[in-house]
């Protein structure tokens, strides 16, 4: 009798202790969202050259952006790639990174961006993050 107590007991803790464990992780979830980073390369696909000048594409991205996203956080880098004949191809990346926007309105904004810009894609990473604003201190 005493052990079958004291299965019972151990078993109702168990349950507890895993429903804590899941509160507490679905409370942790509540700031997570998932962050998009678009990498643009400026070369055309049919030229393989830049046929944009950087700054008008930038122009043309971000006009195309602000239609579907509230902001964003832009940046410039310098990529490379290889074909499928080995040859290496250098060229200007616009690098934009979105916060609180979903999965429709980043393929919205690729989908113009391909066009736009003559590309064959745009790469895109996803990746789970915590995120908040913060306001500092308040009186």
């Amino acid at each position: 009798m005493a052990r079958r107590r004291l299965f019972v007991l151990g078993s109702l803790f168990l349950c507890l202790a895993l429903a804590f464990a899941v509160t507490v992780l679905r409370a942790n979830r509540e700031d997570e969202i998932i962050k998009y980073t678009l990498y643009i390369g400026l070369n055309d696909q049919d030229t393989y050259r830049q046929e944009i000048e950087s700054e008008e594409a930038e122009e043309i991205v971000t006009e195309i952006i602000l239609r579907y996203a509230d902001g964003f956080t832009r940046m410039w880098a310098k990529g490379a790639y290889k074909d499928g004949e080995g040859v290496v191809t250098f060229e200007n990346t616009l690098i934009y990174e979105f916060l609180y926007t979903s999965d429709e309105q980043v393929n919205g904004i690729m989908d113009e961006v391909l066009l736009a810009l003559n590309q064959s894609s745009i790469l895109v990473e996803t990746k789970r993050v915590d995120s908040k604003f913060y306001g500092g201190v308040q009186p």
